[in-house]
């Protein structure tokens, strides 16, 4: 079994190759699974579709956050990989925001520059605090507040 960073990263090439391909998700991702010589899991199957669904909302959620900033202009990259944050945060209920938050962080460390994650990283803040302040987050608090615990713990030791 894959890690879910693993699938998270799988997620991410089917969803940046189609942004180019615009062809059906499954069909692209049998060839990103033949390529990597690897199975796509239930989860980067499930995150891909999910994201593919809700493009338009997420797209639009995106939107509304730039500043001084053409949608277009985005690089193809940090937009594949804030939509696919964005669907994690709102349609996968088991996760934590914070979870989520650091992943796209961690994996655009080996795909993208440091003004690129400050940028995806204000973007994803942003839209959470958003989303937060609104009630519109499903989150299980236990999970939450079992992370911040788990921080809380690090930093002391």
């Amino acid at each position: 079994m894959i890690s879910r960073r693993t699938a998270r990263r799988m997620a991410l090439q089917i969803l940046f190759a189609n942004e180019f391909l615009k062809e059906d998700v499954d069909s692209v991702a049998e060839r990103i699974a033949e390529s990597l010589e690897e199975s796509i899991s239930p989860f980067a199957l499930t995150l891909v579709k999910k994201t593919t669904h809700n493009e338009k909302s997420l797209n639009a959620l995106i939107q509304k956050h730039l500043r001084n900033w053409d949608y277009k202009r985005v690089a193809v990259f940090d937009r594949v990989l804030i939509r696919l944050a964005l669907c994690e945060m709102i349609y996968f209920p088991d996760i934590p925001v914070e979870v989520t938050i650091n992943e796209a962080l961690e994996i655009s460390k080996d795909f993208s520059n440091h003004k690129s994650r400050r940028f995806v990283n204000g973007i994803l803040d942003s839209i959470y605090k958003e989303l937060k302040s609104t009630n519109k987050l499903n989150k299980n608090a236990r999970l939450n507040e079992a992370v911040k615990e788990h921080k809380r713990h690090q930093h002391r030791n």
